[in-house]
């Protein structure tokens, strides 16, 4: 299962209720978890604003900031997240792809509405984020998405890349290829695993769960890890 972090920025709590409700049907269909945030108006979304979101619903309406207004300064700090506007009138949309909206929705929320949209986003925010690594196995060269990379574990000299659907082996150091992945959200649970935050399931005492499997986390390591993750998951933890 994949997470995928939502900012709903909305001052209707009514409509925000509505949109969890289609979040978790949506997420109960497809497969994924969403880990979502949501601010009552643009002020308090874009004053303390990072980076970490895949996909923000940002309410055209709303009193002290609206969001156009917070669309602005959202795309001065980040340029790569999918945008979607919300609004109960078409014709202030349009103002909103001046800054590089990749949809709008029209209110009140419908589910196949939203469903078309998330469609839209996550297939941009994989397109867009993901990276591949070339794996030399030998007589095969194999590309491996980082997006659906769950760890990587090191036995010896063999690098082992766990994937939801299969695993791959190839000679290497865990070293070398965490320089490669440090920007793009892994990070040690111990001197062996190698963990894409992403897929981090559930937190135990001296386990993750990473997709469906259970990685071990040393006692050293947990709580540089356990900010790590937060940080990543944007203070949901």
């Amino acid at each position: 299962m994949i997470n995928i972090r939502i900012a709903i920025v909305e001052d209707d709590s009514q409509c925000v209720k509505v949109f969890r409700e289609l979040l978790d049907k949506y997420s109960q269909k497809k497969n994924y978890n969403f880990i979502v945030e949501w601010f009552k108006n643009g002020m308090d979304f874009i004053s303390d604003y990072e980076p970490i979101y895949d996909i923000v619903f940002l309410d055209i309406n709303m009193p002290h900031l609206d969001g156009i207004e917070t669309a602005k300064m959202l795309r001065e700090q980040d340029n790569n997240v999918a945008l979607i506007f919300m609004t109960n009138l078409v014709q202030y949309a349009v103002k909103g792809y001046e800054f590089n909206a990749l949809d709008f929705m029209v209110k009140p929320l419908k589910s196949f509405d939203l469903e078309m949209k998330l469609n839209k986003a996550i297939d941009f925010t994989m397109s867009n984020h993901d990276r591949s690594i070339l794996l030399n196995m030998g007589d095969v060269l194999k590309k491996i998405s980082v997006f659906d990379l769950l760890y990587i574990e090191v036995i010896n000299h063999t690098l082992i890349y766990h994937t939801e659907k299969s695993v791959y082996k190839v000679y290497g150091q865990l070293k070398k290829i965490e320089e490669e992945l440090v920007n793009l959200n892994f990070y040690r649970c111990n001197n062996s695993y190698l963990i894409n935050l992403r897929h981090v399931m559930e937190i135990h005492g001296d386990y993750i769960v990473v997709g469906k499997d259970r990685v071990p986390l040393s006692r050293r390591k947990k709580k540089e890890f356990m900010i790590k993750l937060a940080e990543f998951m944007g203070q949901q933890l």
